[in-house]
């Protein structure tokens, strides 16, 4: 409700519009009881056409007006509700893609999911015509009113009507949060086990988990049939109880009237139209609980929304160096992954000049992938400092710093797109700088073996490709740069006798140009000539080693 009023008064001068329109609106929704009641009283007792002809015109008039009068409405609260879905949508996709990796990563991918599906539940929640029925309600006081100038018994059986409603819509609002919020849980849930079973289809049968899954689904379909149940007996309960007060207000309009029409003080006109503008005056407010699912699952998804636009976000702003070197400095640098023991190493430091070439090595989980990610700036260290030609790298523009880099993640994946799109990644390349990427990873024989060649279009991240493909795939996007300071993360990684040459020939065509190299490996293949290498298997302060003169220099603050 409290979003509803939000997106009434986000733009006062179209809210001042809505509210006119709307009054207008109720106004001449009178014309039909007031048609209704003149029949009635004037045309049936004395028969004259032209009391009809002119009270039939009068009322079609008054008709086309308000269809018009509706139209105006809907456009108004189209438009002012589109600036806030627009804003939201926006948000929301903001973050899921810029938002800082370390706040993004460790919630699940059921929770992003949830975030932008929510999107559409907002919006069906919170549209139009739920803005305009609330607008109606207000203005049920203006039946109530002619209602009153009518019989003033009547309105105010017709007031204790409207009362007993908002009571009954507010603790139905209240009363479906709960269900509505086991379901959605429970369509979060299933809708993750759905994406597990998609994606990870070679596993659950190589290892036999069919059964296993299956078993996993029909509980969570259990649970959920039994929240939607439980949220359909409350919606059921409440739609009871809403019809039941429309239909006591109904019998005690009626019967009250006739005694006062058997009484002389109402005509039967007036008993007839004193019924219809009860019915209309009460009609907002059966709207409204009409509304309570919709709007309670449309209130939880937009706490998820907003909460989820409150993760921090990669900030754009900063400097821009005027040359960049590569060089490098570390300056006492520790990490921790968020709600670990310890941290994963701490007090490391070292100075690469331009030109260097640093090897990283040390076992699966010792830090080497989470070392490149620092250095790309995608994740924080918890303590140090990162220097690029003397400056924190938290003082430079990331979406700067990206592009003076050359960077081979362990764990490529790709945009929906074609190979050259993705090569390029957003980069205005020529020919010339594609066809190099290309031929420098080795990519070139399967291009010519594919029918659309650099168009060859990519889905899915690129799960289609085997691993040794985006390997290669990745390793030319990487080459695509012209950075001065290359990563490369496990660049054998996936990749046959053919493909590890060519990733060789890339990190020697690299220094060969002076860019500064950083290999993250165990492969002896890319550690042979490389005269520092840093040993990450090392705990806590990783070891620097000088293999020109088998000397072991620790790293210190």
């Amino acid at each position: 409700m409290k979003e509803l009023i939000r997106r009434l008064f986000a733009k006062p001068a179209l809210a001042a519009q809505l509210v006119v329109a709307s009054l207008f609106v109720n106004l001449l929704g009178l014309a039909s009881t007031v048609f209704m009641m003149l029949v009635l009283n004037r045309y049936v007792p004395y028969g004259v056409d032209a009391t009809l002809a002119t009270l039939t015109v009068g009322v079609l008039i008054a008709l086309v007006l308000e269809i018009g009068f509706r139209e105006a409405r809907r456009r108004l609260a189209a438009a002012l509700v589109e600036m806030r879905d627009v804003r939201l949508d926006r948000g929301v996709f903001t973050t899921l893609a810029r938002a800082r990796l370390s706040a993004l990563a460790p919630l699940p991918q059921a929770i992003r999911s949830e975030a932008v599906r929510g999107l559409d539940v907002v919006g069906r929640g919170y549209s139009s015509t739920n803005v305009t029925a609330l607008l109606d309600i207000p203005f049920a006081v203006v039946a109530l009113l002619a209602l009153s100038l009518i019989s003033l018994p009547l309105g105010l059986v017709c007031l204790a009507g409207l009362a007993v409603s908002a009571g009954l819509s507010a603790y139905g609002r209240q009363s479906l949060r709960s269900p509505v919020r086991a379901v959605a849980e429970g369509e979060a849930a299933c809708g993750a086990l759905i994406s597990s079973a998609s994606q990870d289809g070679d596993t659950i049968r190589a290892f036999n988990l069919g059964g296993e899954i299956v078993d996993r689904w029909s509980a969570l379909r259990v649970l959920l049939r039994a929240a939607r149940s439980r949220l359909a007996m409350t919606q059921g309960f409440q739609q009871s109880l809403t019809q039941a007060v429309a239909v006591l207000q109904g019998i005690a309009i009626v019967a009250i009237g006739a005694m006062l029409a058997v009484k002389g003080e109402l005509s039967v006109g007036a008993l007839v139209g004193a019924n219809i503008l009860a019915a209309r005056a009460l009609s907002p407010l059966q709207r409204l609980a009409g509304m309570s699912d919709e709007l309670a699952r449309a209130e939880l998804a937009l706490h998820r929304t907003r909460e989820f636009t409150k993760l921090p976000l990669e900030s754009l702003s900063g400097n821009a160096l005027p040359n960049f070197q590569g060089g490098l400095e570390l300056a006492d640098i520790s990490f921790s992954h968020p709600g670990s023991t310890g941290p994963l190493f701490e007090h490391l430091s070292l100075k690469l000049v331009p030109g260097s070439v640093l090897a990283v090595t040390g076992p699966n989980g010792s830090g080497k992938s989470t070392l490149a990610r620092l250095l790309a700036g995608l994740l924080e260290p918890s303590r140090g400092q990162i220097l690029v030609d003397g400056v924190d790298l938290r003082q430079i523009s990331l979406e700067w710093w990206r592009r003076q880099i050359v960077y081979l993640p362990q764990e490529a994946s790709f945009m929906d797109g074609s190979v050259a799109d993705n090569i390029k990644a957003g980069a205005e390349l020529t020919d010339e700088d594609l066809h190099r990427a290309v031929e420098g990873a080795g990519l070139q024989p399967w291009l010519n073996a594919t029918p659309k060649g650099l168009e060859t279009f990519i889905v899915e991240g690129g799960r289609q490709l085997s691993p040794g493909l985006r390997r290669r795939l990745a390793l030319a996007r990487a080459l695509a740069s012209q950075g001065k300071l290359a990563i490369l993360d496990d660049p054998s990684d996936s990749l046959d006798p053919e493909g590890v040459d060519a990733a060789l020939m890339a990190a020697r065509a690299l220094v060969s140009r002076g860019a500064t190299v950083i290999v993250l490996t165990q492969d002896a293949r890319f550690l042979g000539g490389i005269a520092f290498v840093l040993d990450l298997s090392v705990k806590p302060t990783p070891r620097l080693l000088r293999r020109a003169s088998a000397e072991e220099v620790t790293s210190h603050a």
